[in-house]
């Protein structure tokens, strides 16, 4: 991937997460300019600041080949931790997602899509705990 199509890419991921927090009732959301982790082009994180506390860190939320989600900072510091705790709660979806059942505190647009997504999201939590692991894709600045 050239720098420009980086650029562009984290334009997009940037603009979706915007949009999605946007979307979930968080107004105004201060995203990054550059995620805090990515693995281009497949996922990004990005820290989004806190409404309470000027440049802390109130979310983190997560784009690319996934769902978008977004998870609270409190108590998060760093994207690999934010990661752990993203894995944690999908990983809680799954057993709903497998019953066509909305998971607690979400909505799906149709639950009998619910096997499915549940499979597509094993696939991603793998590939996510993978990534989590490996120490050479995580610098400790």
């Amino acid at each position: 991937m050239t720098d420009q199509e980086f650029e562009v890419w984290v334009k997009s991921q940037r603009e979706e997460v915007i949009q999605y927090l946007i979307n979930q009732n968080i107004k105004k959301p201060n995203v990054g300019s550059w995620p805090a982790f990515d693995v281009t082009p497949y996922f990004a994180i990005w820290a989004v600041e806190s409404k309470k506390v000027t440049g802390a860190i109130g979310w983190w939320a997560f784009s690319g080949d996934c769902p978008t989600d977004y998870i609270s900072g409190e108590g998060i510091r760093h994207p690999r931790k934010a990661l752990l705790k993203l894995i944690e709660q999908w990983s809680e979806n799954i057993p709903y997602l497998e019953k066509s059942e909305n998971p607690p505190n979400t909505i799906l647009g149709k639950t009998e899509d619910g096997p499915k997504l549940a499979k597509l999201l094993a696939e991603r939590i793998n590939i996510l705990k993978e990534w989590s692991e490996d120490n050479d894709l995580w610098t400790e600045n």
